[in-house]
């Protein structure tokens, strides 16, 4: 249903309402709630806001009672000297809330533009280190080995109970080494996530995040050609690219210093149970877990890349395209840690909340999969100010439903994620 005009002299408490108004405009934390007292009306009319909104549906029935029966709000049965103390009193509550939203915020961009910045360097640091690599320099190796835990931020968090993953914007790489190198921290990061989703122990963590951040390194023996190419690959082309997993196991193997597991599953993460995959057409009892982890991970990163091809979908479509359409390619077995450890709103989602709002899903929360770290868009309002809303704890608020950024305004697609291209950071969730 609609949002209907309503006159400031009709409110009530119970109206689920929405302040059109800028949010430097009112002391209110957000602009859309529901009226829970007379010093909100009260305070609404002090500030002269004007450009008032209700929705029917989320208002209680004895507000839509009281509007259709043009009763006196709650706020004109109160005695003057009462009300006057609530509206001060709620007044100074509300302007200190929103000055602490303010700066948490301001806090989290700051945040999020520190690691940003560790995470473009720690790019740049790897892709100079897959060229070592490639060049047979066993240092490139070593080094990628020794920077993986603290170029991810990774410190310490293999002792938390509870780790979850955050976007990270980045600036589109030139260099098409380092948007290699983008993916391999990608995949990295999030088989980690999945290897703690399955309980895995460090001996079995640390092979399966090396053999995710070599995944690639055979690709940079590929034709530079047939990788930047977006259209249909001819079926020579097909076929030389389905070679770069047994190029990465010739390259780690030269370098006698790679294990064999690592090696493993950077040669078999594009091998399917049903026999349908490369570069060996392996049938289950031949590949890995492992193997099968990071080929999940790799389906899912480029189902959600931004290159513009018709297998790109948004992080929900290809959690579901994971799910419903290659059981038989990867196994449920690892298909459903993985859909549980990026939840129900990945990443990279665009949704809708339940006021109408628009919004972007920046961090995941494994404890409550319903209730992630979402960015909110607001007309006005610059996006280095832009309210950042923890859903475990702003419990008035939900996803309604997610969105196709094909179906958004471009304006709030680039307000909300304006570098389209992500990366993933780990972060433990607080307590």
């Amino acid at each position: 249903m609609p949002w209907i005009p309503l006159d400031s002299s009709k409110l009530c408490i119970g109206l689920y309402i929405r302040l059109n108004h800028n949010w430097i405009e009112h002391p209110f934390l957000r602009g859309t709630f529901k009226i829970s007292s007379p010093s909100e009306i009260a305070i609404i009319r002090k500030y002269n806001l004007t450009r008032i909104f209700y929705d029917p549906e989320n208002s209680t029935p004895d507000a839509l009672a009281a509007l259709e029966g043009n009763k006196p709000s709650e706020s004109e049965n109160s005695s003057d000297e009462e009300l006057a103390q609530a509206i001060a009193e709620d007044e100074q509550a509300l302007l200190k809330g929103k000055e602490a939203g303010i700066k948490a915020a301001q806090s989290f961009q700051e945040t999020l533009k520190q690691t940003e910045g560790t995470y473009a360097d720690s790019a740049k640091r790897f892709s100079v280190m897959s060229a070592m690599i490639n060049a047979g320099q066993r240092e490139g190796y070593e080094s990628a080995t020794q920077m993986l835990e603290p170029m991810m931020g990774m410190m310490g968090l293999l002792g938390e109970e509870v780790v979850t993953v955050s976007l990270v914007g980045t600036v589109h790489p030139t260099d098409p080494a380092q948007e290699l190198a983008m993916l391999s921290l990608n995949a990295s990061a999030i088989a980690f996530l999945v290897g703690k989703t399955m309980h895995l122990g460090t001996e079995d963590m640390q092979p399966l995040m090396l053999g995710a951040l070599f995944h690639n390194i055979g690709q940079q023996r590929v034709s530079p050609a047939i990788r930047a190419k977006t259209e249909p690959l001819s079926p020579a082309e097909l076929r030389a690219w389905r070679l770069y997993p047994t190029l990465g196991k010739e390259l780690l193997e030269s370098m006698s210093v790679v294990p064999p597991k690592v090696i493993e599953i950077v040669y078999q993460h594009r091998e399917c149970l049903d026999g349908s995959g490369y570069p060996r057409g392996l049938t289950s009892r031949d590949i890995i877990k492992p193997a099968r982890i990071v080929g999940v991970v790799v389906e899912y990163l480029e189902r959600v890349s931004e290159r513009g091809t018709a297998r790109s979908m948004t992080p929900t479509q290809a959690l579901s395209h994971l799910y419903k359409n290659m059981p038989q390619a990867y196994g449920l077995d690892v298909i459903e840690p993985f859909v549980a450890t990026l939840t129900v709103y990945p990443p990279g989602s665009y949704v809708e909340m339940n006021d109408g709002s628009l919004g972007f899903v920046v961090k995941a929360n494994s404890r409550e999969r319903m209730r992630p770290l979402v960015m909110l868009y607001e007309k006005g309002i610059a996006r280095s100010e832009a309210a950042i809303v923890d859903l475990s704890r702003e419990r008035t608020l939900s996803i309604r439903k997610n969105l196709d950024p094909k179906t958004i305004d471009p304006k709030i697609v680039e307000y909300l994620n304006p570098s389209r291209v992500s990366g993933y950071a780990l972060t433990p969730i607080a307590g």
